[in-house]
């Protein structure tokens, strides 16, 4: 059976150190491990691109949820329609959380996942024509060109459900609870904790909400978060009296600013 994420939040260092060297069997070539150059263990198991010097952290599966819940997308009309002329911002277009709609239970298997969207400097490296990048991540028109790139290292984009997964262990709260003042998961510390402040691609195709969402993982015409302005406020930090709302969905079609990119790896059986 795989580990997931609250079992490894179980281990002593002991345990974890053995799992770590488990994980290295299913390493794709081209990693290693930092502890092998001196780094202390992380909140995570880590591993290192040997040629891009990328960090990558495992994101252990499980199962989990996917999209706002009817609870959180009533709060959130609450304070968006009957509340807004009490603050400073909108908190967010209903229109746009409706895509978030309906909430579905999702299953997700482990995952390396890169610590950060990748840089100028990483996507240069790999021959990324520089008048496409920028200091946020690249053009939409060179998408194409990045995911070839993605696929020459063994990397990929996640699906959404997975890219959710992860993003909710930055928070650590259940879809219809009060979401905290601020974020309190167990990711915190690592580059993941980021998640939803950009606009992230996804390989999926568009749906316009999550009714008999199929996770195919195919058409790359996702992007998850925060993207432009306060419209997905990111966690607590919306004008809403620190309400927190899962980063929103865009359609890479209709995106004219830097797409960024977080490549995911598979392990190996």
């Amino acid at each position: 059976m795989e580990l997931t994420l609250a079992d490894w939040w179980s281990l002593d260092l002991g345990s974890r150190s053995v799992v770590i060297d488990q994980l290295l069997e299913r390493m794709p070539p081209g990693y290693f491990d930092p502890r092998s150059v001196g780094h202390a263990l992380g909140p995570l198991p880590q591993f290192i691109h040997r040629e891009t010097n990328v960090l990558f952290h495992v994101v252990f599966g499980g199962t989990g949820v996917m999209g706002m819940s009817d609870r959180r997308f009533a709060r959130l009309r609450r304070v968006t329609v009957e509340e807004s002329e009490d603050l400073m911002v909108p908190v967010a277009r209903l229109e746009e959380a409706r895509e978030l709609l309906p909430a579905q239970e999702i299953v997700v298997r482990a995952a390396l996942v890169a610590d950060q969207p990748l840089s100028f400097g990483v996507l240069r490296k790999l021959g990324l024509d520089e008048s496409r990048l920028t200091i946020a991540g690249v053009s939409p028109i060179a998408v194409g060109a990045v995911l070839k790139t993605l696929v020459a290292q063994r990397w990929r984009a996640p699906s959404e459900a997975e890219w959710e997964f992860a993003c909710r262990a930055v928070e650590d709260a259940t879809d219809d609870a009060d979401p905290p003042a601020s974020p309190t998961g167990a990711l915190l510390g690592t580059g993941l904790a980021q998640m939803g402040h950009r606009a992230e691609l996804c390989r999926d195709s568009w749906h316009d909400d999550f009714r008999d969402y199929p996770w195919e993982g195919q058409g790359h015409e996702v992007l998850r978060g925060r993207g432009a302005g306060a419209r997905f406020a990111g966690w607590g930090v919306s004008a809403a009296w620190n309400e927190a709302l899962w980063p929103g969905r865009r359609r890479l079609s209709g995106w004219t600013t830097a797409v960024a990119i977080r490549p995911w790896v598979d392990l190996l059986k």
